[in-house]
């Protein structure tokens, strides 16, 4: 969409009624007309969203599914100052690589970990590969900003991200959803609710989901497919009025191949087409029939969205793609309410293996293939305290966390495969690896009401961590062991302050400001491949100073909520691709910058009358490097740099309106439009690699003739923008690739309650 269009559209939106990026339907309904009531549980106890002195955008379920938000990543253009996509391609496609205020995680190689949390029911996942699931019987979405590391602990230096599923309540109840629609897309699932005893109840809910891909590789091979399987039993019992008991057993499975990307630019170098062209790209093309000039390795296979539009979506590369992963999670929740305190435990069990596979430039031609299969493994128990005291003027909240993670991968790469026959030149690498590591952190916050209206509140983590990893290094064409074993160790102990104070100036007028400081763990350069063994990188610390006002106004038909902040970033750990020469390359990760961000949310929702909601909400960044080392400079990192997935201006504006009819007949209708700026998706800032800003619409209608039945049309992307999702700079191979977001697509859906 054209900025003026997309202006206009805007402007019409606000005139007719647009509702917020916030969103949404609340999971308490006011108690006499005006905005229901969003309760959260972001401090880790359950509050309105309104009272609560931290910047959150909430999405109850029902406000998930009139968006169309059926996963992870759709929720990429939903909030102000977020950013979800599936980072570089080693995520294979359903990475979850979450951007929160600038602030994220760029390389999904293994161990690495992200920097925006994510939690399931109270659970937090460790990695980010296979993150991207579809969602099944949500209640609620929390995303918190800014760093949330009293609380939540490491790696959410960004943020954190909650998912809540619902929980069964006793009542004998199911419901069956249906969607069809472009790319053949079928979607089916399900979820019952029963009663096994009078205080123990069950649920189970289901997922099937299938789509065509967006294009195909030169094999014919559909890229850009959905094929995902989950379920999930949630049991509880409660064995009196005091005690909570949730057991929760989930698994999914996918077998997709990978994400739909081309090269974006041919970087001629000399060196690696000197290798190509002359050795290896003539049998390739004899044995494929390849023509001039898709003969020899060049710009003819660079395709670009000014020029082939969706023929971006299309590879030339013949390697089988696959995006696969198995995933098993449990855990048990244990709320005992002992009267002035309430204790919780959450056990957990996580297990995920994942096999991606990539043809990372994108040819006929056996230049870069890329494997890396894993197995993961993580145990964590945290214990929980929440309490009152002195004459309920002091709310506190303190506990104990541990986590035990386990993992073996395997990186495979083969770089001019075939190289060795032709010349006795070997490039291909296999790297075994092992990791074993374990974090404690003990944790408090607790606030205390200094007057009726002034409210001080202080917190504190201590966390320790420790890490082993094995990396072993050898060419397979030549048999060269290079290492047998490099062992390293990360240890290191870091306390996360926070202190705050909030005031209300009215009954719904809060003022709040915060100082708070968050880290994402340091890690190791899991993809070396060189034949120079791995080193180490530190964690990356933030600073966070930010100040904030949330209102609720005409008897709660309207909430204006602002806040402000500024971040001081440290040892910010950056990923480049480094030209050794030769055909060589090495993707590394160094902590090598320091930088500062400066931003904003306005966010406002409003109900004129009943039934009809709608708002705004804008997001402002500016980042910049006060900083850079000489090494990251010398690969193209500079302190003129833009950082990645950082929009300076992001703008969400939705419509939702509830039209009543005769015999409980309803009409439901949402718009929304989103927009932001351009942002750079890789670090040295490669203009290839430049998503230029981009305005997406979609709609929804839905008729319900009854209490139990729903029938619904809707269209995503309505304007048919395509976009820059991801990608990255080989440039010492000569290419650069990129992968794009969805076009438009329709569908139509039916749900039926019992």
């Amino acid at each position: 969409m054209k900025p003026f269009a997309g202006l206009l559209l805007c402007s019409a939106m606000l005139v007719a009624g647009a509702a917020p990026a916030l969103a949404q339907q609340a999971t308490a309904p006011a108690a006499s007309g005006g905005l229901d009531e969003i309760l959260v549980t972001a401090r880790k106890r359950e509050e309105r969203l309104q009272d609560s002195p931290v910047s959150i955008v909430a999405f109850s379920g029902q406000t998930l599914e009139n968006r169309e938000i059926t996963s992870f990543k759709d929720l990429a253009n939903v909030a102000p100052n977020l950013d979800i996509n599936g980072g570089i391609p080693n995520g294979g496609g359903s990475a979850a690589q979450i951007f929160i205020r600038g602030v994220g995680q760029d390389d999904y190689s293994f161990p690495n970990e992200p920097g925006v949390g994510l939690y399931i029911d109270g659970v937090y996942i460790t990695r980010s590969v296979g993150g991207d699931f579809g969602f099944m019987d949500i209640e609620r979405v929390e995303i918190l900003r800014g760093p949330q590391g009293t609380l939540y602990g490491k790696n959410t230096i960004g943020g954190a991200v909650k998912i809540i599923t619902r929980k069964p309540d006793g009542e004998t109840r199911g419901r069956v959803d249906v969607t069809y629609g472009s790319y053949d897309r079928l979607d089916l699932s399900g979820v019952a609710d029963f009663r096994l005893a009078d205080n123990f109840f069950g649920k189970i809910a289901v997922t099937s989901r299938d789509r065509d891909g967006l294009g195909r590789n030169f094999i014919g091979q559909d890229l850009g497919n959905e094929n995902k399987r989950a379920a999930r039993l949630t049991l509880r019992y409660l064995p009196s009025d005091t005690v909570d008991i949730v057991f929760i057993n989930e698994y999914s499975k996918q077998r997709q191949n990978g994400p739909a990307g081309s090269m974006v630019q041919f970087i001629p170098n000399g060196a690696t087409e000197g290798l190509i062209n002359p050795i290896l790209a003539p049998p390739t093309a004899e044995r494929l029939g390849l023509e001039p000039p898709f003969d020899r390795y060049g710009d003819a296979y660079v395709k670009t969205l000014e020029r082939d539009g969706k023929g971006v979506y299309n590879s030339g590369g013949t390697v089988e793609t696959r995006d696969w992963a198995e995933i098993f999670g449990s855990s048990l929740d244990v709320t005992a309410d002992l009267g002035s305190v309430t204790l919780k435990s959450i056990t957990a069990y996580r297990w995920a293996d994942i096999d991606i596979r990539r043809d990372s430039e994108h040819t006929p031609f056996d230049i870069v293939q890329v494997d890396n299969p894993e197995t993961t493994s993580q145990l964590s128990q945290e214990f929980q305290l929440n309490g009152t005291g002195i004459d309920d003027r002091l709310t506190y909240v303190v506990g104990l966390f541990g986590i035990r993670e386990r993992g073996t991968a395997t990186l495979f790469a083969p770089l001019l495969s075939g190289l060795f026959d032709a010349i006795g030149v070997d490039l291909t690498a296999l790297a075994p690896q092992e990791y074993r590591g374990y974090s404690l952190a003990a944790f408090g916050e607790a606030t205390f009401a200094i007057t009726p209206s002034l409210n001080f509140t202080l917190g504190g983590r201590v966390t320790h961590d420790n890490k082993d990893y094995t990396y072993s290094f050898s060419r397979p064409e030549s048999g060269q062991v290079l290492f047998e074993e490099v062992e390293q160790n990360l240890k290191y102990t870091e306390f996360l302050p926070k202190v705050a104070l909030d005031y209300r100036l009215a009954e719904d007028t809060l003022l709040y400001g915060s100082i708070s400081k968050g880290y994402k763990a340091g890690g190791f350069n899991s993809r070396a491949l060189s034949g120079n063994p791995p080193l180490s990188y530190n964690p990356e610390f933030l600073t966070a100073y930010e100040v904030g006002l949330k209102t609720s106004l005409f008897d709660r038909r309207m909430t204006f909520n602002v806040a402000g902040f500024y971040n001081d970033y440290r040892d910010i750990q950056l990923l480049s691709v480094v030209d050794l020469g030769g055909g060589n390359v090495e993707t590394t990760i160094q902590n090598a910058a320091e930088g500062r961000i400066i931003g904003a949310e306005v966010e406002m929702q409003v109900e004129p009358v009943d039934n009809l909601v709608f708002g705004v909400g804008m997001g402002f960044l500016d980042t910049k490097y006060n900083d850079v080392g000489a090494e990251a400079q010398a690969s193209g990192i500079l302190e003129s740099n833009r950082f990645i997935n950082a929009p300076a201006f992001t703008m969400n504006i939705t419509a939702d309106y509830k039209l009543e009819l005769a015999r409980d007949q309803t009409l439901t209708f949402h718009a929304d439009l989103n927009h932001k700026s351009s942002q750079f998706r890789d670090a040295i800032n490669t203009e290839a690699l430049q998503a230029d800003a981009y305005w997406i619409a979609n709609a929804r209608i839905a008729w319900s003739p009854n209490r139990t039945f729903e029938l619904a049309a809707f269209v995503t992307n309505i304007t048919d923008e395509i976009y820059l999702t991801n990608g990255v700079n080989v440039s010492g191979l000569g290419y650069v690739e990129a992968y794009y977001s969805r076009p438009r697509e329709w569908g139509l859906s039916a749900t039926a309650r019992f």
